[in-house]
């Protein structure tokens, strides 16, 4: 669940008028950072990217926080995000950062949470070729 920190929301609300599109990455993927640029996103944006591209499990937006903001998310990325696809970097001399879940509350004041909990799922039981016709 994605829940707003103790300390408040961290999140600038969006210059962008409605009719803007919202975007939520691509993310760029560094040697030793990822940057999750936010511009125009509501919340709902946000845990679509971290659910389908990041995370292996859904994500629920439990912030009710309502709006569109704007937000540059950089962290460390381990092995368990992205599908593995990338593996965790060295460190360098240079101060590293915070990996996802401690990103999220620096950066923008809002937490992580795992839990259990209801979402909606779609389970396909049957599939066949279309016919000819």
């Amino acid at each position: 669940e994605l829940q707003v920190a103790k300390g408040g929301s961290k999140l600038k609300p969006s210059a962008a008028g409605a009719e803007v599109p919202p975007l939520v990455g691509p993310g760029v993927v560094y040697p030793q950072k990822v940057v999750l640029p936010g511009r125009n996103a509501m919340m709902a944006d946000l845990t679509t990217v971290l659910q389908r591209a990041i995370l292996d499990r859904p994500v629920v937006d439990q912030t009710a926080l309502p709006g569109r903001f704007d937000f540059d998310l950089s962290w460390t990325p381990d092995d368990s995000q992205f599908n593995g696809r990338f593996r965790t970097p060295p460190q360098s001399t240079d101060t590293p950062l915070s990996g996802l879940f401690a990103a999220i509350q620096e950066q923008l004041g809002l937490k992580l949470d795992p839990t259990k909990t209801l979402v909606d799922v779609m389970v396909i039981d049957h599939a066949e070729k279309p016919s000819e016709n």
